[in-house]
């Protein structure tokens, strides 16, 4: 078997519900083949080699270091983030960057609200990037010190490990689709048109996807 390039950090809080998260879970490991995973949550899940922090309040600061804690245990050169409320597509775990000391970050994006059922446009997310392991602890580890990771400081909420670092895009032509159902960290994002469409391609009808993913009209 040809050694992984690339190692799974998903991470989740555990706020979204259960038999939603699940789905997510089950696509991922669907579409990310033999790759290793390494889950971060807060309560125990069964989903590759698990690390469980504990309950705690939510946090950006506390995200980052979830995907930390990862990046320390996988082994591979590079690793690809996963979330907790995106349905990716086999193809965003096809892409190996020529680049250790970069962010590769996945397009197209498309946003689901659970009570909407159009997509909207987004232009990128942190939630679909691959970067080279060594250098993602590099930086995480830079940005995170001195910084208490578990408290619930209010200006928490809007840290960004990753401003002002540069980023490249890559694709496979089919989009991620990543939801907002009220339970995740944040409940709204940027999004790049003000008006959403029914449809995209390889995911069909948003309505569809929004009756399967959360069993309601």
């Amino acid at each position: 078997m040809k050694t992984p390039n690339l190692t799974v950090i998903y991470y989740t809080c555990n706020r979204e519900d259960e038999t939603f998260e699940k789905k997510i879970r089950k696509n991922l490991l669907k579409v990310c083949g033999d790759l290793p995973i390494i889950s971060v949550s807060h309560k125990p899940i069964k989903l590759g080699m698990n690390i469980c922090i504990g309950v705690h309040t939510p946090s950006n600061v506390l995200l980052y270091h979830q995907i930390l804690l990862g990046c320390k245990e996988a082994k591979t050169p590079f690793v690809i983030n996963v979330e907790s409320d995106f349905l990716y597509p086999k193809e965003y775990f096809n892409f190996i960057p020529p680049s250790l000391d970069k962010i590769y970050r996945y397009v197209p994006i498309e946003l689901m609200y659970k009570y909407h059922y159009g997509f909207w446009f987004k232009k990128y997310s942190e939630g679909a990037q691959i970067v080279g392991r060594k250098y993602l602890i590099s930086l995480l580890e830079e940005r995170l010190k001195g910084l208490d990771i578990f408290a619930a400081d209010p200006s928490y909420s809007k840290f960004n490990a990753y401003e002002h670092i540069p980023f490249e895009t890559f694709t496979g032509g089919i989009a991620a689709v990543t939801f907002k159902t009220g339970n995740s960290l944040h409940k709204y994002t940027a999004v790049e048109h003000k008006h959403s469409v029914p449809e995209i391609d390889y995911w069909g009808k948003a309505s569809d996807l929004r009756k399967e993913m959360f069993t309601f009209e």
